[in-house]
């Protein structure tokens, strides 16, 4: 037994799932004692302090708060009717150490599930937070329901880069042929250098594919993804190991960012159509592109 798993068992009497423990252990020095109001390595998580208090919190507040439940985070604030009127409330991560499934909880007793287990859970997340650790660029990868759109994305990229718009640190084009065959088409890494050296090991690429590409289905959803990353640009063997969990007939882009123009960008890419999987700069940036990619299908019904 570890020692996080050891002080939640002294502290609150309730035993962990492997994978939040193993997760603590490893990660949990880095998260914020109050998530609420201070920055937290992965967004709302709270280390074990927080856990400890805020569900101390909940067992004397909210009548018959499962003990094996344990919160774990901050979600943020939510509107509610109280009384007929409305009232902003914070909302929090919960963790059911029974069932492993992770929930939303306020101090209301209300409820949903969030995802079936913790790594589903944080996956994402955990990626993108080692990520921000190994680039100073913005990291995104976007994902194709066809061939031909990862080489049209290319050729949008070099455009915009050759007008200055857009400046590429580095780009990788990956087109999974219908049989099965993968190609990949790499811009020329401006620079390396040492130094960060280190792994992405035991993340779970299904929770990076929660909304699926339109006729995509990708493989492997639970899974490792293994990743060096020790040079400027991006990792080799990061785009063939994430490129394998493709369905053949796909494309994908791969883009290394240091600044870019954001209106020239939508202009080039508005209803492009794609999923995004991953953005290494945050979930709202993330949910921007996403945004772009997507409008010209909206406006087109």
């Amino acid at each position: 037994m570890g020692e996080f798993e050891s002080y939640l068992k002294d502290a609150l009497g309730v035993g962990i799932p492997e994978e939040y423990a193993a997760f603590m252990e490893k990660y949990g020095s880095k998260l914020a004692a109050d998530p609420a109001t201070q920055e937290s390595w992965i967004s709302g998580l709270g280390d074990r302090e927080f856990v400890v208090g805020t569900t101390q919190a909940f067992r004397a507040r909210v009548p018959g708060f499962s003990r094996e439940n344990l919160v774990i985070g901050w979600l943020g604030m939510k509107t509610v009717v109280v009384n007929k009127s409305y009232e902003e409330i914070d909302s929090y991560v919960l963790l059911d150490t029974k069932s492993g499934t992770i929930l939303s909880v306020d101090f209301l007793g209300a409820g949903e599930v969030i995802a079936g287990d913790f790594d589903q859970w944080v996956g994402a997340d955990l990626l993108r937070a080692q990520l921000k650790q190994r680039y100073d660029s913005n990291l995104t990868v976007v994902l194709f329901d066809n061939e031909e759109k990862g080489a049209r994305a290319r050729e949008n990229l070099s455009r915009l880069q050759s007008q200055g718009h857009v400046d590429l640190e580095d780009m990788v084009v990956v087109i999974k042929k219908r049989e099965g065959e993968v190609k990949l088409y790499q811009e020329h890494k401006m620079a390396r250098r040492g130094g960060l050296a280190g792994s992405i090991t035991g993340l779970i690429v299904g929770s990076l594919f929660f909304t699926p590409v339109v006729g995509v289905v990708v493989g492997g959803l639970a899974g490792a993804l293994s990743a060096s990353l020790a040079d400027i640009g991006i990792d080799d063997q990061f785009v063939k190991d994430l490129s394998q969990k493709f369905k053949p007939g796909c494309s994908a882009l791969f883009t290394l960012v240091r600044k870019a123009d954001p209106e020239k960008v939508k202009e080039a890419f508005l209803g492009f159509g794609g999923k995004v999987l991953v953005n290494s700069f945050n979930k709202e940036r993330a949910a921007q592109v996403q945004a772009i990619l997507d409008a010209a299908d909206a406006e087109g019904e």
